[in-house]
């Protein structure tokens, strides 16, 4: 059945559609086709519809007239196929109203094709009988799509239709449905976890056709797989009792770190090549991870030491730790880095980490490099070791272009309410482009407050649309907020608002940017 709210045009307008399609041949002596129409209604109903409707649709397979049946039934495949999760699968498709004989009927009337997806609608069917004789024909269809719902019914709670499902499993393992089962295994372990049904055994034995019987086919075929589907093929393999040299080297060269994180579990099995790789992966997990397997080895400190400024917070800390013991200066390896430009980025927050202060005018320096994230850190470090150079930079840059910054700059002013900020604000705004007006609007959400309110009234009638959306989401968020102003607004900030929203009131009335005017009934709060 469709199912939407009455007060949904979409849904009235698809409703109008379903109408136009019931129609047959109009009037009593002579009678109007309606074929045309019916199919322009097929039409506008997949071109706007979802998934939802094909419930709806299903009975037009009946149709007597074939090209309604043939476009119904593309329709049907189609939204079909649009159909992305397991729950939307069994939500949309189990009040289809379709007959063990309307499977018959499906077999005789459409291309094998159409059949194969006409059977797994149906072998999600409420209907156990339904299920069981779509899972019946699929299960001899030697068609690859079949796999996928075969493996849906092998925890059905009908025990008909969950053997017949088995039977269908056992039918297509053969090596040309390889990649299938491969890319449909995550709908075994999501059986698994739904615990109505034991598929352990089917389950290992499938596992077992693809990982074992099939090994070099899968090794040459591994990269080519999808991330999800790689990552339980990674555990299979290294689930058993070693690995070989290939495939340690397979998997520790994948794109995914949790696939090249696996072969940790395999360590000492592992080259000094291999290992020197692992400690240069980009992951800070397996960086740290192969750092803690070392620690007992006699040369630790000095591998260890060279991680003092490494890009991550957690391997930088774990790296002083170990070495707190033999009283290293940190702050002046850092630096020295800094010094000869080296470990910059770990440096710059080494440094802030540890809050040597006495080294904020090298890092000072950094806010004037040509890599915007180089001068970034130095600005997050500079804000710990001396914020009032942070702040002096931070007003300067409010305007600066690069979003990176300026973002960066945006949070720290938001918690510095001082006149120069706001003037820096309000003129950037009134002078920026869209992006500046954004990000100072942004500035005075987070700022709040009576200082916010007028900018965030202008913004509601600014040329461009987005900044008038935007602005509407921070009004609504500044009246929720209004509440807990404890504080009332000065004289002159008062009048400055009351003259603003006055004109803005004006304004709204004249061009009609929303369907009501946003900025009725804050008054009240300039009283």
């Amino acid at each position: 059945m469709f199912v939407a709210s009455l007060m949904d045009p979409l849904f009235m307008e698809i409703w109008n559609y379903l109408e136009i399609l019931t129609m047959k041949k109009q009037g009593w002596l002579f009678q109007k086709d309606t074929t045309q129409e019916r199919l322009h209604a097929l039409a506008l109903i997949l071109d706007k519809g979802s998934p939802g409707i094909i419930s709806s649709l299903v009975p037009f397979l009946k149709d007597k007239n074939s090209e309604i049946r043939n476009a119904t039934c593309h329709a049907i495949i189609t939204l079909f196929n649009q159909i992305k999760t397991k729950k939307q699968y069994f939500e949309t498709l189990k009040h289809c109203d379709i007959s063990k004989s309307d499977i018959d009927l499906f077999e005789h009337r459409f291309t094998k094709e159409q059949f194969i997806q006409l059977l797994a609608i149906a072998s999600l069917n409420g209907s156990g009988y339904v299920r069981e004789k779509a899972v019946k024909k699929l299960s001899v269809s030697n068609d690859s799509i079949a796999v996928q719902f075969l493996i849906y019914r092998l925890a059905d709670w009908v025990l008909p239709v969950r053997q017949a499902a088995l039977n269908g499993i056992h039918n297509f393992k053969k090596t040309e449905y390889l990649d299938t089962y491969i890319n449909n295994l995550f709908i075994f372990e999501w059986l698994q976890r739904v615990e109505r049904v034991d598929l352990n055994s089917v389950y290992g034995e499938i596992v077992s056709f693809i990982v074992e019987e099939n090994k070099d086919y899968i090794f040459n075929k591994f990269k080519s797989y999808p991330d999800k589907a790689r990552l339980l093929l990674a555990k299979y393999i290294t689930s058993s009792s070693g690995l070989e040299l290939k495939t340690i080297k397979l998997l520790i060269q994948d794109k995914h770190f949790l696939i090249r994180s696996l072969v940790l579990t395999y360590f000492d099995e592992l080259s000094d090549a291999e290992i020197t790789k692992l400690l240069k992966d980009k992951s800070t997990k397996i960086r740290l991870r192969v750092l803690y397997k070392l620690d007992k080895e006699p040369d630790f400190l000095n591998l260890v030491s060279t991680y003092i400024a490494d890009s991550a917070p957690s391997v930088r800390e774990y790296a002083r730790y170990s070495l707190k013991h033999i009283n290293l200066d940190f702050a002046r390896i850092y630096y020295h880095n800094l010094l000869s430009n080296s470990h910059v980025i770990g440096s710059l927050l080494g440094i802030a980490e540890i809050d040597a202060r006495q080294y904020s005018g090298i890092v000072e320096s950094y806010l004037q490099d040509q890599k915007v994230k180089v001068k970034k850190t130095a600005f997050l470090s500079l804000k710990k070791l001396d914020e009032e150079k942070a702040y002096r930079f931070a007003l300067n840059n409010l305007d600066n272009n690069l979003p990176g910054i300026r973002n960066a700059v945006v949070e720290f002013l938001s918690r510095k309410e001082t006149n120069e900020v706001l003037e820096k604000a309000r003129l950037t705004y009134q002078y920026g482009n869209h992006e500046l007006k954004k990000s100072m609007l942004k500035l005075f959400n987070k700022i709040g407050g009576w200082p916010a309110l007028p900018e965030i009234i202008l913004g509601t009638i600014d040329n461009n649309e987005s900044i008038r959306d935007v602005s509407i989401v921070y009004l609504q968020k500044w009246r929720n907020n209004a509440v807990r102003l404890f504080t009332q607004p000065g004289a002159n900030e008062l009048e400055r608002a009351k003259q603003i929203l006055n004109i803005a009131i004006e304004v709204h009335e004249k061009r009609k940017y929303f369907k009501n005017n946003p900025l009725y009934g804050l008054n009240f709060y300039l009283k």
